[in-house]
C-alpha cells in the first residue's frame, strides 16, 4: 500500500489486482500494514465456546463470570435456531494466542465444567474466536501513521465487537464525511486514545516482556530437537531444527506436511494449536494452516513450504 504526491488517491496492489480510493478502510482485525506498530499495542487472544444439547432446566439471560477462569453462558433461544439442534452455549478459556499447553485441553475443560454444571449436557459443536486487546483496553480506532489521512483502521475491540465495532465504524464514517469534531458525540474521543497513563504503559511493557521471552524460547526448544524425528500422529505437530532452522512439521488428514516454522511477520517460532490443527505464533498472534497458508495477520505471508510432505502415518519426517 503506497502514496505518492503524484497518485491523488491510496492505492492498494494485491495478486487479485489493482484498485485505489480516495479513502481506504483496513476492516481486519489487525492492520495488514505495520505502520503505527498496532501489533504491539494489543495482545493477541483466543477463547473458545461449545454448544450442548441439553434438556434440563436454562438459566434466563447472559452470563459471564468475573473471576478465572472465565465462563460465559447464555440460553439458545427459539428465535436464534433450531432448539433440537442446541440449547446451550458455553465459552471461557482465553489465553495470548501460540501459549497454550494445549488447546484441546482449553475446550475439553469447557465442556467438563459444564457437564458438571449442567448434567446430562452433550457437545455438539466446538469452535473458538480470535480477539485483540490494546494495553489500555480501548479500541485503536483512526488514521494510519504515514497514510496522509487517506487510510483508516480499527482494532483492539477485546471480544465485545457487537458494540465496539459499531462505534468505530460511525467515528470512522464521521472522519471520512469530515463531520466538525464539535458535532461528533464526546465518546469518538475516547476510541482511539493512545497510551498514556502509567498503568497502561506498564501493562504494554510486561506484555513486550513476554513477547521478547516467547521469541527466544521458540527458537531455544526447536534447537533441541533434530530431525529426523518420526511422523506425528494424527491431528498433532512437533516442531525441530533443520541445520538450525526451525521446521514445523504435523499430520493432519492422514497427510504429513513439513514447513518453516518461522513465522513471516517478525521471525517468532510458531507452536501447533492441537483443537484446530494450525501453527500459531505466540509473538503477535499471526496463524497458518498445516500447508503454511495464512490465515490471520499481521503476517502477510504464508510460511515456507519444505520438500518431503505427504508422507503416510508412521513414516519418518526429516527434511
Amino acid at each position: 500500500m503506497r502514496h505518492t504526491h503524484a497518485v491523488p488517491h491510496a492505492w492498494i496492489d494485491t495478486d487479485a489486482g489493482y484498485a485505489s480510493a480516495d479513502q481506504i478502510v483496513l476492516a481486519t482485525g489487525m492492520p495488514i500494514a505495520d505502520r503505527g506498530l498496532s501489533f504491539a499495542k494489543v495482545r493477541a487472544l483466543r477463547s473458545y465456546c461449545v454448544a450442548f444439547a441439553y434438556d434440563g432446566e436454562l438459566p434466563e439471560g447472559m452470563y459471564i463470570s468475573v473471576d478465572e477462569p472465565t465462563r460465559s453462558i447464555r440460553p439458545v433461544n427459539p428465535d436464534d435456531g433450531p432448539a433440537e439442534l442446541a440449547r446451550l452455549i458455553v465459552g471461557g478459556n482465553g489465553h495470548p494466542v501460540g501459549r497454550g499447553d494445549s488447546e484441546k485441553d482449553c475446550v475439553d475443560d469447557v465442556i467438563a465444567w459444564t457437564r458438571r454444571h449442567f448434567p446430562g449436557a452433550e457437545p455438539v459443536a466446538t469452535w473458538s474466536a480470535q480477539d485483540y486487546e490494546s494495553h489500555n483496553l480501548v479500541p485503536f480506532v483512526g488514521a494510519l501513521p504515514r497514510g496522509l489521512g487517506r487510510i483508516r483502521f480499527a482494532t483492539g475491540y477485546a471480544k465485545w465487537g457487537l458494540t465496539n465495532a459499531p462505534a468505530a465504524a460511525l467515528r470512522l464514517s464521521a472522519e471520512i464525511r469530515r463531520v466538525p469534531r464539535r458535532e461528533r458525540p464526546s465518546w469518538m474521543a475516547t476510541l482511539g486514545r493512545r497510551l498514556t497513563v502509567p498503568a497502561d504503559l506498564g501493562r504494554g511493557g510486561v506484555e513486550n516482556l513476554k513477547i521478547g521471552w516467547e521469541a527466544t524460547a521458540g527458537w531455544t526448544g526447536a534447537l533441541r530437537t533434530h530431525v529426523p524425528v518420526p511422523a506425528p500422529p494424527e491431528g498433532e505437530g512437533v516442531v525441530a531444527s533443520r541445520a538450525g532452522h526451525p521446521v514445523g512439521i504435523s499430520t493432519v488428514d492422514g497427510t504429513t506436511r513439513a514447513v518453516s516454522a518461522v513465522c513471516t511477520h517478525l521471525g517468532g517460532v510458531v507452536s501447533w494449536n492441537d483443537a484446530e490443527c494450525t501453527w500459531d505464533c505466540p509473538l503477535h498472534g499471526s496463524r497458518f494452516a498445516p500447508d503454511g497458508t495464512r490465515i490471520e495477520g499481521p503476517a502477510v505471508g504464508d510460511l515456507e513450504r519444505l520438500p518431503r510432505t505427504g508422507r503416510p502415518s508412521g513414516a519418518r519426517a526429516d527434511e
